[in-house]
């Protein structure tokens, strides 16, 4: 047991725990690694990190293969995760654009504000959750690159559209909103599988912690730069402005992001179902040096054959949109993947501790017009965007925190376990998101009630995403290790509920606010966040025992293995 977490009382060894800090020899029961007696793995011969991090075992083990992804080179790979991160930033900017005008816009449609917020704003997200479910499934059937692009496109056609829309037609800047929505959701439930597509264990913490901010940082900088957009050239010039971004982000999209589904030989997965594959590999890679060294001994003139590897693709077949089928299973059985997903304890766990965090921060920026615009503050479309300045720095400092840590969590405490990694390590860092987002949810509507000065709720709202940014990164981080090879279905699911949920709240939060007052609103999303944040404790608790039971009912999740 490590540091609280419980061991399983049926599998050796659980996926998603990993030797992963190379410090002394491995022991291993010998009936697990095949042997008659426990034996000692010389684990020296794995591929290990460089540098620093050279003590390090990589995990999962890369092939011999050019092209897995986790050979690529590093400028590939950062070539393929920045642009990605621009696209996020932009998928998050999109939903709250038109938030700062919401009150302006109420007065040129002829509509109720509450009505502006839920065909505008709620209507995309319910299209993000609904598309979630069949992205996946393709994503997983016909690789990664073709969603993507698919993604681009319709993102650049729809900004378009609805900046060519008249104020006249609400319906038709409606439904352009949906079919965003729906263009958004390869940027909400594929780049989290891409991360570990390309990144080992060890890396994957930051690279989550600044997709987090990407997305969080889009959503405070939008209302930030619309605002003053909305008040002197009007709404559409909002959806132009993005729209020539997002025609950028298209182009940069085809020439940088090659496809990075891949199928891994099994024994590589040396973090699966048992030691058995780290043992085989390792005692296979420390035969192979023995017998060159006998060969070498024998006849110093004797050349050891290097080991065969298949050509490495060229720059135009990384630029094929389609680069064949990945999944041989039949596309039914993997649209109905993710269902079962529905029933995996970790997947609703970090609902609770991400996904309806999140929408309480969708329902922030919802009601940030109407709290701002009324008084005694009386703010008008510029002035509620520069409000967003503060949630802004918030995230960007938990994105400069929370990766470091997350990825601490990882090797730091994993050499204090003996060497071993276990993945709710990272789960320390949702301790601070709940005192920050109970303790900023609980204040802000003390003092919005008192009518205190702007400057209060402004900080709050900046501590709030301060901590949503840091807990997000270990909940994320854990869901990838955890439902390893179901990553894409179990953010699907995730992101399902969620958006399902803001949805439903965006068409009546305004009301909300107005009749029931700021202290009872924000008390009771206080309320929710610690009931939401506390199932954490037995989750890292039990969490080793739910992981052994996710691959000891791999069938149910219609999965040959979760890898």
């Amino acid at each position: 047991m490590g540091f609280g977490v419980l061991e399983d009382k049926h599998l050796e060894h659980v996926p998603g725990t990993s030797f992963i800090n190379d410090t002394k020899p491995l022991h291993i029961h010998g009936a697990e690694a095949g042997a008659p007696q426990d034996i000692i793995v010389d684990t020296g011969r794995l591929k290990h990190a460089t540098g620093r991090n050279s003590h390090i075992i990589l995990v999962p083990q890369p092939s011999d293969d050019p092209n897995d992804p986790l050979n690529w080179p590093r400028w590939k790979k950062e070539l393929l995760f920045w642009p990605m991160i621009f696209a996020a930033g932009l998928v998050g900017a999109i939903g709250p654009l038109l938030t700062p005008g919401f009150v302006q816009l109420s007065v040129e449609f002829g509509v109720s504000v509450d009505k502006v917020a839920s065909s505008l704003n709620g209507a995309l997200v319910a299209a993000i959750g609904c598309g979630m479910l069949p992205m996946a499934s393709l994503a997983q059937k016909y690789g990664r690159r073709p969603m993507f692009m698919l993604a681009a496109l319709l993102l650049f056609v729809t900004c378009i559209w609805a900046g060519a829309t008249p104020t006249s037609n609400f319906a038709s800047i409606t439904a352009a909103r949906v079919i965003q929505g729906i263009a958004m959701t390869p940027l909400e439930a594929l780049v989290t599988a891409t991360i570990g597509d390309i990144f080992f264990v060890h890396e994957r913490g930051f690279r989550v912690a600044v997709w987090g901010f990407a997305i969080l940082g889009g959503i405070n900088l939008a209302p930030i730069v619309n605002g003053p957009i909305i008040q002197d050239k009007g709404w559409q010039w909002c959806f132009w402005v993005i729209g020539i971004l997002f025609g950028i982000s298209l182009i940069i999209t085809f020439f940088t992001f090659p496809e990075t589904a891949y199928k891994r030989e099994e024994k590589f997965d040396i973090d699966g179902g048992s030691h058995d594959n780290l043992a085989a590999l390792a005692i296979e890679e420390n035969a192979e040096a023995e017998a060159e060294k006998a060969e070498i001994q024998h006849d110093e003139s004797v050349k050891i054959p290097s080991r065969t590897f298949p050509p490495r693709r060229t720059v135009w077949q990384d630029l094929r949109i389609f680069s064949g089928t990945h999944d041989p299973t039949p596309l039914w059985k993997l649209v109905a993947r993710p269902i079962p997903c529905f029933c995996s304890p970790v997947v609703l766990w970090a609902t609770l501790a991400y996904g309806l965090l999140t929408v309480w921060l969708v329902v922030l920026s919802v009601t940030v017009s109407v709290i701002f615009g009324m008084p005694p503050y009386n703010f008008n479309s510029t002035q509620v965007g520069l409000v967003s300045i503060g949630p802004l720095i918030g995230s960007l400092l938990a994105a400069i925190i929370a990766g470091p840590i997350v990825d601490w969590c990882a090797t730091g405490l994993a050499k204090r376990n003996n060497g071993v990694y276990e993945p709710e390590f990272r789960l320390f860092l949702c301790l601070p998101m709940l005192i920050l987002e109970v303790l900023g949810y609980a204040v802000w509507g003390g003092v919005q009630a008192k009518g205190g000065p702007w400057i209060g709720p402004v900080l709050l709202y900046s501590i709030i995403d301060f901590g949503q940014g840091l807990g997000s990164t270990a909940v994320i981080a854990y869901v990838i290790d955890a439902h390893r090879g179901t990553v894409p279905e179990a953010f699907a699911v995730l992101s399902l509920i969620k958006n399902l949920v803001a949805f439903g709240f965006t068409y009546f939060v305004n009301s909300w606010i107005e009749e029931a007052g700021m202290l009872n609103t924000f008390g009771t999303l206080a309320g929710l966040t610690a009931v939401c944040v506390l199932p954490t404790i037995p989750m890292y608790i039990y969490g080793k025992r739910v992981r052994s039971w996710l691959h000891r009912h791999q069938h149910f999740f219609l999965s040959e293995q979760l890898r």
